[in-house]
């Protein structure tokens, strides 16, 4: 297949990239723009560029999967078909695959290419290009596989434009996908000990709550929370047992797009440390909705992957995963968000209303 250039915007010079569209002309500015289109830098992965292409052509989605020692690994077949399945079901018509291998691995790197093409080429989808580099750092070299004769040296992909894009959006690179992970590392168990001891204290005390008192409950800790920001643990406790009751998680859900919604995000990481077994998946899944809805895919995947753990069978978990590795945009969540709220008016609780 002919390997082209990647095609800059016929309607505007490179100078007139924006913060919020920035403009990539060459391929050494798309490598480096990896760590910012996933959010973190990744190391021993293949990654999927999808693409629509046009004037411009624009970057719809990415895709990252592990690099195994094995070229017959079920997890890249299974990430290169799925890359197949996406961009035919988005209409997305060119990928581009870089490999991050790290200085000491020897796969061969061509096969990878084989099989993109041969996935991709059936399905009409052109293949720009197959690109390696060891590590996703300013001055390592990177060079094109399967006859492209393009190679040449890493900019910083910590000043690219679409890493600035990223932080005056608000949004996070992280250094790894190891420091996700790190944010949901459970407390001490001591900890997690006297938060058991809290929620059994308030279900003791509070007995049987109805579910509309438990939602209203929750909009006004989480309001307290907004303007105080400490999380006492018998708060903690009150959020967690309405959360645990499935009419109420999913009612709550409709505070993802307001202004409490920063407030509630911050607890579903604080209950998912401080809480362990299977009642774990109930905030972990929350904070994957959360982070699915504005686009953290590397967030939303750590999250849902904790709850998976702590409960394989949590159905709220599993179905949101089950998107998020098909590559299925987050306006599935925003539609959740939506029902969700049409449940807290059945259940007699006016939520607040979207941010602006």
């Amino acid at each position: 297949m002919t390997r082209r250039p990647y095609p800059v915007p016929r309607h505007r010079s490179p100078s007139s990239a924006t913060a919020d569209h920035p403009v990539v002309t060459s391929v050494g500015d798309l490598i480096a723009a990896v760590p910012a289109l996933l959010g973190f830098v990744p190391a021993r992965s293949i990654v999927l560029i999808c693409l629509s292409t046009g004037s411009p052509t624009v970057v719809e989605m990415c895709m990252r999967q592990d690099l195994s020692d094995r070229l017959d690994s079920p997890e890249l077949a299974d990430v290169i078909e799925r890359c197949g399945e996406v961009c035919t079901r988005e209409g997305l018509d060119a990928v581009v695959a870089v490999l991050i291998t790290g200085s000491k691995f020897t796969m061969p790197y061509e096969v990878v290419a084989d099989a993109l093409r041969d996935t991709l080429d059936p399905r009409g989808i052109d293949l720009f290009g197959v690109h390696h580099v060891s590590h996703l750092a300013a001055g390592q070299r990177w060079r094109s596989l399967g006859g492209d004769p393009r190679c040449g040296t890493l900019p910083d992909p910590g000043s690219s434009q679409v890493a600035a894009s990223r932080v005056m959006a608000g949004r996070q690179i992280r250094t790894s996908r190891s420091e996700i992970a790190l944010l949901l590392q459970p407390v001490p168990e001591s900890e997690c000990e006297r938060f058991r001891n809290s929620r059994l204290r308030v279900e003791l005390e509070d007995g049987p709550v109805g579910h509309s008192d438990l939602l209203a409950d929750t909009v006004v800790f989480l309001e307290a929370l907004h303007a105080s920001d400490e999380l006492d643990h018998l708060t903690a406790a009150r959020i967690m047992v309405a959360i645990s009751t499935i009419a109420v998680r999913d009612a709550v859900l409709g505070l993802a797009t307001t202004a409490l919604g920063p407030t509630a995000e911050a607890v579903w990481v604080e209950l998912t440390r401080r809480v362990s077994g299977p009642d774990r998946a109930h905030p972990a899944t929350m904070l994957g909705a959360w982070a699915y809805l504005r686009g953290d895919g590397p967030l939303a995947g750590v999250a849902l992957q904790t709850a998976l753990t702590a409960d394989p069978d949590y159905r709220f978990a599993q179905l949101l995963d089950t998107a998020l590795q098909n590559g299925v945009r987050p306006t599935v969540v925003r539609e959740l968000v939506l029902s969700a709220r049409s449940l807290a008016e059945d259940l007699g609780v006016e939520l607040p209303p979207d941010a602006e």
